[in-house]
């Protein structure tokens, strides 16, 4: 289908500092719309010890890396 805009990933320094802003901790749940391939949904829940994220994706290519990167943080 037709993208509605590029895709452009976040820095890791900047997802953390983004994160910590957000104060996210234990008691926090992560969304994340246009979330590519899911480093600030990860980020989240490794790196900041949210309770759970979830990422909102259209591109199916950026869901496979999504799914890729989570199964290598097992």
């Amino acid at each position: 289908g037709p993208h509605l805009a590029p895709q452009v990933a976040t820095p890791s320094h900047v997802v953390r500092r983004l994160l910590k802003l957000a104060r996210v901790g234990p008691h926090t749940t992560v969304y994340d719309l246009g979330s590519g391939d899911g480093r600030v949904c990860i980020e989240a829940v490794a790196g900041s010890g949210a309770q759970f994220a979830v990422g909102y994706e259209l591109d199916a290519s950026l869901v496979a890396a999504a799914e890729r990167a989570e199964r290598a943080m097992a």
